[in-house]
């Protein structure tokens, strides 16, 4: 397969995502590669490594772009096409468990990421978080009025009890 062709497909697998992360994986030994692959895999996540000029013509005139300066020496390429934090989520644990592998950076939506915001990236919580969020946030109004609402009759209930046990005293 041509760079061309090579550079198409993969700009095609980019067109839906928002945020990619890229890695060095130089002096990575073959167990650490395939550890690296099945927590990517794991978390839903892609992983592939491809030339830089592969990946330098795909996020050409993209939201990815800012990150073609990290395209030097070895290069991995991680994303999520419905999680944009999800890659840097594994690469925060990854680093810890294997330390040959180093986070370059990324791209957000037009936006280049340093290490250490692909780390606040990691942070972000993810869609099913968010989405339970938003949730919790719409029932608190709906669970608070149920209790002031409740609140008169059962004041009242505890109002006749108390009257019912001094009666009976």
């Amino acid at each position: 397969m041509s760079k061309q062709e090579q550079s198409s497909q993969l700009r095609e697998k980019l067109s839906d995502v928002s945020a990619m992360v890229l890695l060095d994986f130089a002096g990575m030994t073959v167990a650490d590669a395939t550890a690296l692959r099945d927590k990517f895999r794991e978390a839903g996540c892609t992983y592939r490594v491809y030339k830089n000029s592969i990946i330098r013509h795909a996020i050409a005139d993209t939201g990815l772009e800012p990150a073609t300066p990290l395209l030097k020496g070895m290069t991995g390429l991680a994303y999520n096409s419905e999680d944009p934090g999800a890659p840097a989520r594994v690469c925060r644990d990854l680093v810890k468990d294997i330390p040959s592998i180093k986070v370059k950076g990324g791209a957000i939506e037009g936006t280049f990421l340093d290490i250490a915001a692909v780390g606040r990236l990691a942070d972000m919580p993810g869609p099913m978080e968010l989405k339970s969020m938003f949730l919790r946030l719409l029932q608190t109004p709906a669970t608070n009025m149920v209790r002031v609402l409740n609140a008169g009759p059962q004041s009242f209930l505890f109002l006749l009890n108390a009257k019912q046990e001094k009666d009976a005293a």
